[in-house]
Protein backbone atom coordinates (compact mmCIF):
# COMPACT_ATOMS: atom_id res chain seq x y z
CA UNK A 1 0.00 0.00 0.00
CA UNK A 2 2.79 2.42 0.90
CA UNK A 3 4.48 1.68 -2.43
CA UNK A 4 1.25 2.44 -4.31
CA UNK A 5 0.85 5.78 -2.52
CA UNK A 6 4.48 6.65 -3.18
CA UNK A 7 4.15 5.73 -6.86
CA UNK A 8 1.01 7.90 -7.18
CA UNK A 9 2.73 10.84 -5.51
CA UNK A 10 5.74 10.52 -7.79
CA UNK A 11 3.56 10.25 -10.91
CA UNK A 12 2.15 13.76 -10.40
CA UNK A 13 4.49 16.68 -11.01
CA UNK A 14 4.95 19.07 -8.08
CA UNK A 15 2.31 21.77 -8.36
CA UNK A 16 2.12 25.23 -6.81
CA UNK A 17 -1.12 27.20 -6.91
CA UNK A 18 -1.12 30.97 -7.36
CA UNK A 19 -1.92 32.50 -3.96
CA UNK A 20 -5.41 33.90 -3.60
CA UNK A 21 -5.67 37.66 -3.30
CA UNK A 22 -8.16 40.47 -3.63
CA UNK A 23 -6.58 42.69 -6.30
CA UNK A 24 -8.60 41.26 -9.21
CA UNK A 25 -12.25 42.09 -9.76
CA UNK A 26 -14.73 39.38 -8.80
CA UNK A 27 -17.65 38.66 -11.10
CA UNK A 28 -20.46 36.31 -10.18
CA UNK A 29 -23.90 35.16 -11.15
CA UNK A 30 -26.59 33.08 -9.50
CA UNK A 31 -29.26 31.41 -11.60
CA UNK A 32 -32.41 29.55 -10.60
CA UNK A 33 -32.58 25.92 -11.70
CA UNK A 34 -36.32 26.39 -12.40
CA UNK A 35 -37.18 22.84 -11.43
CA UNK A 36 -34.48 21.13 -13.49
CA UNK A 37 -33.83 17.63 -12.12
CA UNK A 38 -30.20 17.96 -11.03
CA UNK A 39 -28.63 16.00 -8.20
CA UNK A 40 -25.54 17.44 -6.54
CA UNK A 41 -23.62 14.35 -7.64
CA UNK A 42 -24.66 14.87 -11.29
CA UNK A 43 -23.71 18.53 -11.01
CA UNK A 44 -20.23 17.65 -9.73
CA UNK A 45 -19.76 15.02 -12.44
CA UNK A 46 -20.67 17.50 -15.19
CA UNK A 47 -18.44 20.31 -13.91
CA UNK A 48 -15.47 17.98 -13.41
CA UNK A 49 -15.90 16.48 -16.90
CA UNK A 50 -14.24 19.37 -18.72
CA UNK A 51 -13.44 17.19 -21.75
CA UNK A 52 -17.12 17.50 -22.69
CA UNK A 53 -17.74 21.19 -22.01
CA UNK A 54 -19.75 22.96 -24.73
CA UNK A 55 -17.66 25.25 -26.94
CA UNK A 56 -20.46 27.28 -28.53
CA UNK A 57 -20.53 30.45 -26.42
CA UNK A 58 -19.19 33.69 -27.92
CA UNK A 59 -19.37 37.40 -27.19
CA UNK A 60 -18.94 39.97 -29.97
CA UNK A 61 -17.41 37.35 -32.22
CA UNK A 62 -14.90 36.10 -29.63
CA UNK A 63 -15.27 32.44 -28.67
CA UNK A 64 -15.50 32.08 -24.89
CA UNK A 65 -13.79 28.68 -25.01
CA UNK A 66 -11.88 27.11 -27.90
CA UNK A 67 -10.42 24.14 -26.06
CA UNK A 68 -10.81 22.44 -22.71
CA UNK A 69 -9.18 19.20 -21.62
CA UNK A 70 -8.19 17.28 -18.54
CA UNK A 71 -4.45 17.20 -18.00
CA UNK A 72 -4.40 15.09 -14.85
CA UNK A 73 -6.52 13.66 -12.06
CA UNK A 74 -4.22 13.84 -9.07
CA UNK A 75 -4.03 11.70 -5.96
CA UNK A 76 -4.41 14.86 -3.81
CA UNK A 77 -7.98 15.31 -5.09
CA UNK A 78 -7.27 17.97 -7.71
CA UNK A 79 -8.29 17.67 -11.33
CA UNK A 80 -5.96 19.77 -13.46
CA UNK A 81 -7.48 21.19 -16.62
CA UNK A 82 -6.34 23.30 -19.55
CA UNK A 83 -8.52 25.95 -21.17
CA UNK A 84 -7.89 28.10 -24.24
CA UNK A 85 -10.15 31.07 -25.01
CA UNK A 86 -10.76 32.69 -28.36
CA UNK A 87 -9.20 35.89 -29.62
CA UNK A 88 -9.51 38.39 -32.44
CA UNK A 89 -7.67 41.40 -33.89
CA UNK A 90 -8.14 43.35 -30.64
CA UNK A 91 -7.32 40.71 -28.05
CA UNK A 92 -5.08 37.65 -27.90
CA UNK A 93 -6.34 34.27 -26.84
CA UNK A 94 -5.90 33.47 -23.16
CA UNK A 95 -4.91 30.12 -21.68
CA UNK A 96 -5.21 28.69 -18.19
CA UNK A 97 -4.09 25.66 -16.27
CA UNK A 98 -6.37 25.43 -13.27
CA UNK A 99 -6.65 22.91 -10.47
CA UNK A 100 -10.25 22.13 -9.55
CA UNK A 101 -11.28 20.39 -6.36
CA UNK A 102 -14.64 19.15 -5.07
CA UNK A 103 -15.12 20.62 -1.60
CA UNK A 104 -18.67 19.36 -1.03
CA UNK A 105 -20.83 16.72 -2.69
CA UNK A 106 -23.73 15.93 -0.36
CA UNK A 107 -27.39 15.09 -0.99
CA UNK A 108 -28.28 18.79 -0.88
CA UNK A 109 -25.24 20.78 -1.96
CA UNK A 110 -22.22 20.72 -4.26
CA UNK A 111 -19.21 23.03 -4.15
CA UNK A 112 -16.21 23.07 -6.48
CA UNK A 113 -13.37 25.59 -6.29
CA UNK A 114 -10.37 26.18 -8.53
CA UNK A 115 -7.08 28.05 -8.54
CA UNK A 116 -4.52 28.82 -11.22
CA UNK A 117 -1.46 26.55 -11.37
CA UNK A 118 1.70 28.63 -11.20
CA UNK A 119 3.87 28.78 -14.33
CA UNK A 120 6.67 31.21 -15.17
CA UNK A 121 7.97 32.73 -18.38
CA UNK A 122 6.56 34.12 -21.58
CA UNK A 123 4.28 32.49 -24.15
CA UNK A 124 6.15 29.72 -25.92
CA UNK A 125 8.86 29.45 -23.24
CA UNK A 126 6.82 28.77 -20.12
CA UNK A 127 8.20 26.64 -17.29
CA UNK A 128 6.16 24.71 -14.75
CA UNK A 129 4.48 21.35 -14.33
CA UNK A 130 2.24 21.61 -17.41
CA UNK A 131 4.39 23.95 -19.52
CA UNK A 132 4.43 21.66 -22.57
CA UNK A 133 0.69 22.20 -23.04
CA UNK A 134 1.04 25.97 -22.63
CA UNK A 135 4.00 26.19 -25.00
CA UNK A 136 1.98 24.49 -27.72
CA UNK A 137 0.03 27.78 -27.96
CA UNK A 138 2.76 30.47 -28.03
CA UNK A 139 0.33 33.19 -29.19
CA UNK A 140 -1.92 32.80 -26.15
CA UNK A 141 -1.35 34.83 -22.97
CA UNK A 142 -1.08 32.85 -19.72
CA UNK A 143 -3.20 34.77 -17.25
CA UNK A 144 -1.38 35.78 -14.06
CA UNK A 145 -4.37 35.13 -11.80
CA UNK A 146 -7.60 33.12 -11.97
CA UNK A 147 -9.64 31.64 -9.16
CA UNK A 148 -13.28 30.87 -8.63
CA UNK A 149 -15.90 28.27 -8.00
CA UNK A 150 -19.34 26.76 -8.41
CA UNK A 151 -21.98 26.17 -5.73
CA UNK A 152 -25.17 24.22 -6.38
CA UNK A 153 -27.78 24.43 -3.62
CA UNK A 154 -30.49 21.88 -4.44
CA UNK A 155 -32.88 23.02 -1.69
CA UNK A 156 -32.70 26.67 -2.77
CA UNK A 157 -32.80 25.70 -6.44
CA UNK A 158 -29.80 27.87 -7.32
CA UNK A 159 -26.46 27.52 -9.06
CA UNK A 160 -23.85 30.18 -8.29
CA UNK A 161 -20.67 30.82 -10.28
CA UNK A 162 -17.90 33.24 -9.35
CA UNK A 163 -14.56 34.10 -10.89
CA UNK A 164 -11.78 36.47 -9.91
CA UNK A 165 -9.29 36.95 -12.71
CA UNK A 166 -6.53 39.12 -14.07
CA UNK A 167 -6.43 38.37 -17.81
CA UNK A 168 -2.92 39.78 -18.24
CA UNK A 169 -1.73 41.52 -21.39
CA UNK A 170 -3.89 44.20 -22.96
CA UNK A 171 -7.64 43.66 -23.09
CA UNK A 172 -10.13 46.43 -23.98
CA UNK A 173 -12.27 47.07 -20.91
CA UNK A 174 -15.52 46.44 -22.77
CA UNK A 175 -14.39 42.85 -23.41
CA UNK A 176 -13.99 42.22 -19.65
CA UNK A 177 -17.71 42.61 -19.07
CA UNK A 178 -20.21 40.57 -17.08
CA UNK A 179 -21.60 39.23 -20.37
CA UNK A 180 -18.17 38.16 -21.63
CA UNK A 181 -17.09 36.54 -18.36
CA UNK A 182 -20.38 34.69 -17.86
CA UNK A 183 -20.79 33.51 -21.49
CA UNK A 184 -19.19 30.13 -20.93
CA UNK A 185 -20.71 29.17 -17.55
CA UNK A 186 -24.18 30.16 -18.75
CA UNK A 187 -23.69 28.13 -21.94
CA UNK A 188 -22.66 25.13 -19.84
CA UNK A 189 -25.79 25.37 -17.69
CA UNK A 190 -28.00 25.74 -20.76
CA UNK A 191 -26.47 22.79 -22.62
CA UNK A 192 -26.28 20.42 -19.64
CA UNK A 193 -29.61 21.13 -17.95
CA UNK A 194 -31.57 23.67 -19.98
CA UNK A 195 -31.05 26.25 -17.24
CA UNK A 196 -31.10 29.85 -18.48
CA UNK A 197 -31.25 33.07 -16.43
Amino acid sequence: MLLLLLAAALASPPMELVSRGTSAKTMSTTVATKGAAITPHDFVAAIMDCDHYPLGASVMGVKALLQCKTLERRSDGYTVIYQLTGGNMMVSSRQYVIAMKVLEDSDTKARIDWDLVKHEGTPGTMTGPYAATLNAHPDAVYTPYNTGGWVYDKAAGTIAYRVQSNPGGTVPSFLVSQDAVMAFPLELLKVKWGVVP
